[in-house]
């Protein structure tokens, strides 16, 4: 993430002191370590979940252009490896990656921290906020994308 937007969630992040960090739409880690970096000074005992459906679509062009995925499939070997870095830096830190459609794998849950950049349909960021809504903090990424602007924009007139 770029440093100009990365100053925002530190902001977030100072005010919540997040003790739960879920990401859905992981990648390759590279947000998730720049979130763990900062959040473990904040919190030694940080719990990290990643959601992505990974390298299983690779070569699905039709679920690239649905979900308006512009950077491709994550790499799960890369998010891990990213991941486990952190984890031998800060003893106390936790992680778990799931593997797979948030529409199958994402539970109804409540984290201090959700930041939604999955799949870009309507139906897939609405599912996703659905299951994590009674969360203290969610930030949706992609405005600009025609599904999560119907979808925020829906919300905003709730």
């Amino acid at each position: 993430m770029k440093a100009s937007m990365l100053k925002y969630f530190y902001e977030i992040f100072d005010y919540y002191r997040p003790s739960t960090i879920c990401e859905i739409g992981t990648h390759d880690g590279k947000s998730a370590v720049q979130f763990v970096d900062y959040c473990c000074t904040l919190n030694p005992k940080l719990n990290y979940i990643g959601y992505d459906i990974f390298d299983d679509v690779k070569h699905d062009k039709e679920f690239h252009v649905k979900e308006i995925n512009g950077k491709g499939a994550g790499r799960y070997k890369t998010a891990k490896s990213n991941l486990t870095h952190r984890q031998r830096k800060y003893k106390k830190f936790k992680f778990k990656l799931i593997k797979g459609y948030t529409t199958e794998t994402l539970l109804d849950s409540k984290y201090d921290f959700v930041y939604i950049d999955g799949g870009h349909s309507y139906e897939t960021v609405k599912h996703d906020h659905n299951k994590v809504k009674n969360s203290k903090v969610i930030v949706f990424d992609d405005y600009q994308t025609s599904g999560v602007k119907e979808y925020i924009d829906e919300l905003i007139k709730r």
